[in-house]
């Protein structure tokens, strides 16, 4: 039996039809509000998952050691540390906004990852991920992988979204992922 456009909105949670029509949890808050309230809640799963989770814990402390050791590298060698070489941008397929949503959400719908079920209950992480598809697909037009600090630009000018550094790479980091074989973003996915 063919499944009507009805019983497929009856199977979304509530924080997935506020998204798709438009409004969000956050509606009514003015934009610190909104971006108070974000930080609260990234601080809260980051910490939470630190104390869960020993391996992301030791990712993280690991990340910061060789983070701080080429800094004291490069400061003992008198000059900054050479950048390194400018990435491919991940392929992203030529599809409307629209189209990029409602592949996000059927593969959150069938991905029993953790992070698709953390993503299935935060319908502001989900738009923010669709405003980035948006921005990265524009900036990697050229085949270059956009720069933290011009995602982050272009998600204040599209969305209003004020990013921290670590959560502008971990947008690009997502969009990138959902753009892998498997992934909703994958361009020869149908």
């Amino acid at each position: 039996m063919a499944e009507t456009e009805t019983d497929s909105l009856a199977r979304l949670t509530p924080e997935e039809v506020a998204f798709l029509l438009g409004g969000g949890l956050e509606e009514g808050l003015s934009p610190q509000e909104k971006r108070a309230a974000r930080f609260a809640r990234a601080n809260a799963v980051r910490t939470a998952r630190r104390a869960a989770d020993p391996d992301f814990a030791e990712r993280l402390r690991a990340g910061e050691r060789e983070r701080q050791a080429r800094h004291r590298a490069a400061q003992r060698a008198g000059h900054p540390a050479a950048p390194p070489p400018p990435a491919a941008a991940a392929v992203l397929p030529p599809i409307p906004v629209r189209e990029a949503a409602r592949r996000l959400a059927e593969h959150l719908r069938a991905d029993p990852s953790r992070q698709a079920q953390q993503l299935r209950g935060r319908a502001d992480l989900v738009q923010r991920y669709l405003d980035g598809f948006v921005v990265y697909q524009h900036l990697s037009a050229g085949g270059r992988r956009p720069t933290r600090g011009a995602l982050a630009e272009g998600m204040r000018h599209l969305a209003g979204v004020e990013l921290t550094p670590s959560q502008v790479q971990k947008l690009r980091d997502h969009i990138e992922g959902f753009a892998r074989p498997g992934g909703p973003w994958h361009p020869d996915r149908g």
